[in-house]
């Protein structure tokens, strides 16, 4: 399993990264939220186009090709905003991120201060999940450790044991 783990900052990312790999298998990488464009994104039906062999048009923007690196690689991308709301929801870094994941049919999971957007709302937007995990703290932490364990158990990169017959 591999995550990658998207913040405001770097320094952010990696606390968040760090907190994530003491409780999840597999590896996440931490990287800067890249800046959204400022107009919505057109809601529509979802189809993973990658996965039905067919191409897209690849933006040339350098903040939003660095993403489609970083999110080819990943298993889940996971995203830290201070508040998931109406706008942040539909303007900005996050409706990029959905719909770049989308090609690949890679879950997004966005972490949360608060969350101020209903269910309904954010699978609408392509997020697959959110969890609200509070402010930097001891909390956040074990909240993060949470979110890693739904997303990415440690058990989902074991090994099954020789089973012994008594």
């Amino acid at each position: 399993m591999h995550a990658l783990m998207l913040a405001s900052t770097a320094a952010e990312a990696e606390a968040l990264a760090s907190v994530w790999r003491t409780a999840a298998a597999g590896s996440v990488d931490p990287a800067v939220l890249p800046p959204g464009p400022a107009a919505p994104t057109t809601p529509g039906v979802f189809v993973p186009l990658a996965a039905l062999g067919l191409t897209t048009a690849h933006a040339t923007d350098p903040a939003e090709v660095r993403l489609r690196e970083l999110t080819g690689l990943a298993d889940v991308v996971v995203v830290h905003l201070a508040a998931l709301d109406g706008a942040g929801l539909h303007e900005g870094a996050l409706p990029l991120v959905t719909r770049v994941a989308a090609e690949r049919a890679t879950p997004v999971v966005v972490m949360a201060e608060r969350s101020e957007v209903s269910r309904r709302e954010w699978s609408a937007g392509g997020v697959s999940g959110v969890h609200e995990v509070g402010p930097a703290g001891a909390a956040r932490d074990e909240a993060v450790r949470r979110v890693a364990r739904t997303w990415a158990p440690r058990w989902s990169q074991t090994v099954p044991t020789e089973r012994r017959d008594a």
